[in-house]
């Protein structure tokens, strides 16, 4: 083998350990288990007035977030339209872990409330990431889940706070450092 050749040979080699060894810098998605656990804070519902069982709500919740043994601060702020008990929610949350690290979401989910208006079913649900900070800066990916409202909201808050628990998985990105 001529020098020239050789010299060829040992640059592909070299060119080709450098894509080896940068690809296994590539992030992996990670698939966690979360528990959260919330009551309402702000509600607003409105009577639509078309149907008696047609009303947009407007809520925000506060409460936390299990996953893998860390705690992050739940809040969320969503809008919903309901006719006859049923009907779709979408909003935004944020979860602040205890690091200062966020999450930003975007959600979406289906609700039912019970016919005794005392409980409801959240289910369907998805979630995707529009941004993080601190060690989420760069997240990409989501949630799914599904839950259950325990008591109702009553009207001003007075009563009941809706206690809120939901479920389900979340999977993401983070980009290499």
């Amino acid at each position: 083998m001529t020098t020239k050749k050789l010299i060829w040979v040992l640059f592909g080699i070299l060119v080709f350990s450098a894509w080896l060894l940068g690809s296994g810098t590539q992030a992996f998605a990670e698939t966690k288990q979360f528990r959260l656990v919330f009551q309402v804070s702000k509600a607003d519902v409105l009577p639509v007035g078309d149907t008696a069982e047609h009303n947009l709500s407007q809520v925000e919740a506060r409460g936390l977030m299990f996953v893998d043994g860390e705690v992050a601060v739940y809040t969320s702020w969503s809008q919903g339209d309901i006719i006859k008990g049923t009907g779709v929610v979408r909003g935004y949350a944020k979860e602040v872990y205890q690091d200062g690290s966020t999450t930003i979401r975007k959600t979406q989910f289906k609700q039912t409330i019970a016919p005794d208006g005392k409980s409801a079913l959240l289910e369907d649900g998805k979630s995707e990431f529009i941004m993080g900070t601190g060690r989420f800066d760069g997240i990409k990916g989501g949630l799914t889940f599904k839950g259950k409202v325990f008591t109702p909201i009553s009207i001003g808050l007075k009563e009941t706070r809706g206690d809120v628990v939901y479920e389900g998985t979340m999977t993401y990105t983070l980009p290499s450092k």
